[in-house]
């Protein structure tokens, strides 16, 4: 247990900086501000909601137009590697803008679109290589400028993505035939080092000069999505192959029934045996943003009873629960079990039971 509250949820990663963007601009006038202002709230909406094609929707011209009384704060930054030969149109600066949390997710909610929250799944990425009759497993230490504009990617998405260290014990653990075999137990085996959510897969073949093609393997808790797709370089094949699995995640854990209205649920919670139990599990409920609101029911020496108003629908909720690697879900033969036992403790209505790992 103590492991368990030094780092709450180390399997998923609370993401930060969701409601905060930099975009670059030139000057600092008024106008110039609002257009940076707007900038940086198209990239925060698509980072909040995990839908990077939002802007293409019909309602986004009227919700960037509000996009200053959304502002908490904003400052202006130093660009990096400024050019002074530049012409006078080029950007010289960048203006930082923070909008604030809960104001931003009740307008989106009222616009009818999801909201993916700050508990992601962490995603493990295996990428190999084929040029000619050569197969490689890709290290991104070797491969450091293409890791970076990746790492890019990510934050723009508001997800961190795992590199394999690709060490000693992950070469004895996984060979490049495993990736282009497909071959599932090998590679959940290598991965489970790095307790991954998920884990994506990419093989890239270069077809000759600037074509690539690749196939792309999803590995999720319950299934496997695969696709194909090919690109100009390898940075877009790559690039493309991660957008899609974070289109594929958003689609998984983003309430997308946010349109629906709210949702009450109860939550049974057993094994807490300690103050901190309950407050750990407090914590990590609060940080669902799917979650509107939290209420104790009950508690006892053993067990604590929530009842929560959620944006989307149960099987949304669950799915985020289970990301944590905080609770567990109870079988439901285990229930009904309790259920004799503590006959009197029967909460009418309950809807979801865990327990804490």
């Amino acid at each position: 247990m103590a492991a368990l509250l030094s780092a709450p949820w180390a399997s998923a990663e609370r993401v930060g900086n969701l409601y905060e963007a930099a975009v670059p601009v030139e000057g600092q006038s008024a106008q110039t501000r609002a257009d940076g202002i707007r900038n940086a709230f198209a990239s925060v909406i698509v980072k909040v909601s995990g839908d990077r094609g939002l802007l293409n929707h019909a309602q986004i011209p009227g919700i960037l137009k509000k996009a200053s009384a959304y502002v908490q704060q904003y400052r202006y930054q130093a660009l990096e590697n400024t050019n002074s030969n530049a012409g006078s149109d080029s950007p010289d600066r960048l203006l930082w803008v923070r909008f604030d949390e809960r104001a931003v997710n009740r307008l989106l909610r009222e616009s009818g679109v999801p909201v993916w929250g700050g508990t992601r799944p962490s995603i493990l990425v295996w990428l190999g290589q084929e040029q000619g009759p050569r197969r490689d497993l890709l290290s991104m230490e070797r491969e450091r400028q293409l890791r970076q504009r990746l790492d890019k990617l990510g934050r723009s998405r508001g997800i961190s993505f795992l590199w394999p260290l690709m060490d000693i014990e992950d070469r004895n653990a996984i060979r490049v035939s495993d990736l282009w075999g497909g071959f599932e137990a090998n590679i959940r085996r290598a991965s489970a080092r790095y307790q991954p959510d998920v884990i994506l897969v990419g093989r890239m073949t270069q077809q000759g000069g600037r074509s690539w093609r690749g196939e792309w393997l999803l590995y999720l808790p319950d299934k496997v999505n695969r696709w194909q797709a090919n690109g100009n370089s390898k940075l877009a094949l790559a690039s493309g192959g991660l957008n899609q699995a974070v289109d594929a995640l958003a689609l998984r854990y983003a309430p997308q029934q946010a349109s629906l209205g709210e949702t009450e649920i109860r939550i049974r919670v057993h094994g807490l045996t300690r103050l901190a139990d309950y407050v750990l599990v407090k914590e990590y409920l609060q940080s669902l943003a799917m979650i509107e609101q939290l209420d104790l029911l009950s508690a006892d020496t053993e067990k604590v009873n929530f009842k929560v108003r959620i944006h989307g629908s149960r099987e949304a909720l669950e799915r985020g629960i289970q990301l944590g690697a905080v609770l567990e879900p109870v079988e439901s033969i285990e229930l009904d079990a309790s259920i004799e036992n503590k006959n009197s403790e029967v909460l009418v209505g309950e809807s979801l039971v865990y327990r804490l790992r």
